[in-house]
């Protein structure tokens, strides 16, 4: 849902973190929301808030359901003003603040909460509800995370230096595998869980389809009723049937109201099956991409005319080093038009790999306008079984994410 991937609530929703912890179960009132709140939430304005899907064409938004405000010494409680059925629910503090509550009506869920000055609530007790107290030990590490990534994006964004822009392209890498990385642990620590929809959030749907599919399967007859599960299911097969209608992928700037534009590099992204490639090594021998099915496989586009690629050859060595006795390999496709120089910078860098291909062919090398690469070097990372588990990995970036997939 970038931020996310699949763009619904994450900004609304789910972009708020906390530590929490389980206290005793309260008493009081049933469809109700209290608690006591600490630094900047004296005397503040509270909105317990619901997500209303938009009709067609239209984005949702937030309404309120319950408003409040604190007295001076913190306490406040929210009763709704209408039925709330299981789901996933904003509580909004001073209009700056905002966390997670999963809850129905049958529940009274207390809060105890230190509100920072703006921001993601990162300091919190809760009872009366153990999915609000789950999803928020997830946010409490995946907002920063996602604050840091969309931090980096951002001035990836602004600069012009290529080589600052790399730099920040490896940290986004490497932030993004450490995000996904928790959302996954969250996941599979948490089994059963009413608040595993909120890691679902952050993950790519076509890489962790089956993921998708045993959640929200799981969480269906809980949930069902609730706005948050039926928007992340109409947006999971709205993704599933745009990949088996074989759409090019695209990127949506801003808040995706925007017309989409084709992203560079990108006719095949995450969760799509590599296609084959069938070209000749420089001694004339043919070699398959699909020959290496049960390798995890690194697809690296350069040519040795290109800087960027040849000061990124020795991240491929180490790797291919580290992770070679673990099953990883390494198919190199060479925009080169000139053979003795192709040959000449496999020497040199030491790029001792078997598949190194090229049809000599420069810009119009078939593989890489079959992957539709306009820039180099370009990085396509395939799973064991054919399928695209990352793209423009660079440095540390690719050494984290074949400790996922190989260790």
């Amino acid at each position: 849902m970038k931020q996310g991937h699949l763009g619904l609530l994450i900004v609304a929703v789910a972009a708020m973190g906390i530590t929490t912890g389980c206290g005793p179960q309260t008493n009081g009132p049933r469809n109700a929301v209290s608690g006591v709140l600490t630094g900047q939430g004296l005397g503040e304005i509270l909105e317990l808030r619901q997500w209303m899907p938009g009709k067609a064409g239209q984005s949702g938004k937030f309404v309120p359901i319950g408003t409040t405000t604190s007295d001076m010494q913190g306490h406040f409680e929210i009763i709704p003003d209408r039925p709330m059925v299981m789901d996933y629910y904003q509580l909004m503090v001073g209009k700056m603040s905002p966390m997670v509550i999963i809850m129905d009506s049958t529940m009274h869920v207390h809060i105890q909460a230190e509100i920072p000055d703006g921001g993601f609530i990162t300091n919190a007790t809760i009872s009366g509800s153990k999915a609000t107290a789950e999803v928020h030990e997830y946010y409490a590490k995946a907002m920063p995370l996602q604050t840091n990534l969309s931090m980096l994006r951002g001035t990836m964004q602004r600069t012009k230096d290529r080589d600052k822009m790399q730099e920040l392209s490896d940290q986004s890498a490497q932030k993004k595998n450490e995000a996904d990385t928790w959302a996954k642990d969250f996941i599979e620590n948490h089994p059963g869980s009413l608040a595993l929809l909120g890691p679902l959030e952050h993950l790519e749907p076509r890489s962790n389809a089956q993921l998708f599919k045993e959640i929200l399967t799981a969480t269906e007859e809980s949930l069902r009723k609730g706005s948050f599960h039926q928007a992340l299911t109409i947006a999971t097969k709205g993704n599933n049937a745009q990949r088996q209608n074989g759409n090019d992928r695209v990127v949506r700037k801003g808040n995706g109201a925007n017309q989409p534009r084709q992203a560079k590099n990108s006719r095949y992204g995450v969760g799509d099956e590599a296609p084959d490639i069938v070209m000749a090594d420089p001694e004339g021998k043919e070699h398959r991409l699909s020959d290496l099915r049960g390798k995890v496989v690194l697809i690296d586009f350069w040519a040795s005319w290109c800087g960027p690629c040849r000061r990124e050859n020795p991240n491929v060595v180490r790797a291919y080093e580290a992770y070679q006795k673990d099953g990883f390999e390494v198919f190199s496709v060479s925009l080169d038009q000139d053979a003795a120089r192709w040959k000449a910078a496999i020497e040199q860098d030491g790029l001792v790999w078997p598949y190194h291909v090229s049809d000599l062919n420069g810009w119009k090398n078939a593989a890489a306008r079959s992957y539709g690469v306009s820039s180099i070097p370009h990085a396509v990372l395939v799973d064991q079984n054919g399928i695209i588990a990352a793209t423009h990995l660079r440095g540390p970036a690719l050494s984290a994410k074949l400790d996922e997939l190989l260790r």
